[in-house]
C-alpha cells in the first residue's frame, strides 16, 4: 500500500514499504514510469529509491491536492504499468579459494556448506538497487536462513567477482574494493563496463538467478570474458 508525505512546499514521497522488499521496488519503478509519462504541468523531478519515490513538483503550477490525486490515481493501476526486469543466470564457483567465509557462515548457521551453497542457489533475487561502487547490485531475496550482519571489521580489498552476503541480501563485486559481507564464492561475469553502450550489466528491478560451477569452467568463462569471445549480455541471459 501506498502512503503519501508531503516533503516540503514542492516535493512529495510516496512510500511503499518500511524494508527492502522487491515488491517495493517494483511499485516504485512502476510508478516513476506512470507518472513521467502522465507528464503533468508543473512535475520537475522524480527520484526512485529502494522503496520510495520522490517527486518534485512546482506548486504554483501543480499544487500538492493535484499531485496527491494524481499519484493515488496512478497508485491503483499499478499492475497495469508494472515493468518486468530482465532475467539472469550468473554462475558461482563455491570453491575453497574463492569461499572465504563459507565455512563460517556454515557453522554460524549450524548447516553444512553444503547446505549454504543450496540455500544461496535455490533464491530468486530482485536487484533493488545498483551503485554505491560502479555496477554493485543489491540483489534482495536472500533466504532468510542466510541472513547475517556485516563483518566487522571489514576487509580492505575485496576481489572483483567476489559473491557475499549480508543483511537480507547478496551482492557481486563488480571491481575490487573494500567491502564487509560474507564471502561464498566468486562469479567470472563481468558486471561493469564503461564501453558497453549500458555500462552495468545489471539494472533495478532485474531477476538474478544463481548455479554453480566447477574451477575448470570458472576459469573458461573468465578467459572468454576477457578476451571478448563471450559476451555476457549473450551468455547470462536466462
Amino acid at each position: 500500500m501506498m502512503r503519501l508525505r508531503q516533503a516540503g512546499d514542492g516535493a512529495m514521497l510516496a512510500e511503499f514499504s518500511d524494508r527492502l522488499d522487491p515488491r517495493a521496488v517494483a511499485d516504485v519503478r512502476a510508478l516513476d514510469v506512470a507518472l513521467n509519462a502522465a507528464a503533468p504541468d508543473g512535475l520537475i523531478e522524480t527520484m526512485p529509491s529502494l522503496r520510495s519515490l520522490l517527486v518534485l513538483h512546482d506548486p504554483l503550477r501543480l499544487s500538492a491536492r493535484r499531485l496527491r490525486a494524481l499519484l493515488e490515481s496512478l497508485a491503483e493501476n499499478l499492475a497495469d504499468t508494472t515493468i518486468i526486469g530482465r532475467q539472469w543466470l550468473i554462475p558461482v564457483c563455491y570453491e575453497e579459494e574463492f569461499a572465504l567465509d563459507l565455512a563460517e557462515v556454515a557453522a554460524s548457521k549450524g548447516m553444512s556448506m553444503e547446505e549454504v551453497v543450496r540455500r544461496h542457489i535455490g533464491a530468486t533475487y530482485t536487484a533493488i538497487a545498483v551503485g554505491s561502487f560502479p555496477g554493485l547490485p543489491y540483489l534482495g531475496g536472500l533466504d532468510p536462513a542466510l541472513v547475517l550482519p556485516r563483518r566487522v571489521p571489514p576487509r580492505i580489498l575485496v576481489p572483483a567477482g567476489t559473491v557475499a552476503i549480508a543483511l537480507e541480501m547478496s551482492n557481486i563485486y563488480p571491481q575490487a574494493t573494500p567491502g564487509g559481507w560474507n564471502i561464498l564464492g566468486r562469479s567470472p561475469v563481468p558486471l561493469f563496463n564503461p564501453g558497453w553502450e549500458a555500462p552495468s550489466l545489471l539494472s533495478p528491478g532485474d531477476i538474478v538467478r544463481h548455479r554453480a560451477m566447477a574451477r575448470a569452467e570458472y576459469d573458461a568463462l573468465l578467459a572468454g570474458f576477457g578476451d571478448g569471445t563471450l559476451l555476457p549480455h549473450e551468455t547470462c541471459r536466462a
